[in-house]
């Protein structure tokens, strides 16, 4: 269908249940927002500044599925955007295990 990292909505839906760091936000016009910040401790060693870092993961549902375009870090170094480029985006590999 698109060639953009995805996911079954359903399936995001219960992780995102079982990790409390993870909100998604769906809009009237189809469009959704996968925020997070990484709380795990392996994570906090990795964190610039020992500062939070916020992901945003933006796209659009269709048929059941959430198709991701962009992913943003923002974090105390400033903030980044990356245009994800294929299903098999490098960026987007944590998918596959949802």
């Amino acid at each position: 269908m698109y060639d953009k990292p995805n996911v079954d909505i359903e399936l995001l839906k219960e992780y995102i249940i079982q990790n409390r760091s993870y909100t998604l936000y769906e809009n009237d016009d189809g469009t959704v927002e996968l925020r997070f910040s990484p709380d795990m401790p392996e994570a906090q060693a990795h964190l610039p500044n020992g500062q939070p870092v916020e992901h945003i993961m933006k796209g659009f549902e269709e048929d059941g599925k959430i198709f991701f375009n962009t992913f943003t870090t923002i974090s105390s170094l400033g903030e980044t955007t990356v245009e994800l480029q294929g299903e098999d985006d490098p960026v987007m590999l944590w998918l596959q295990f949802i």
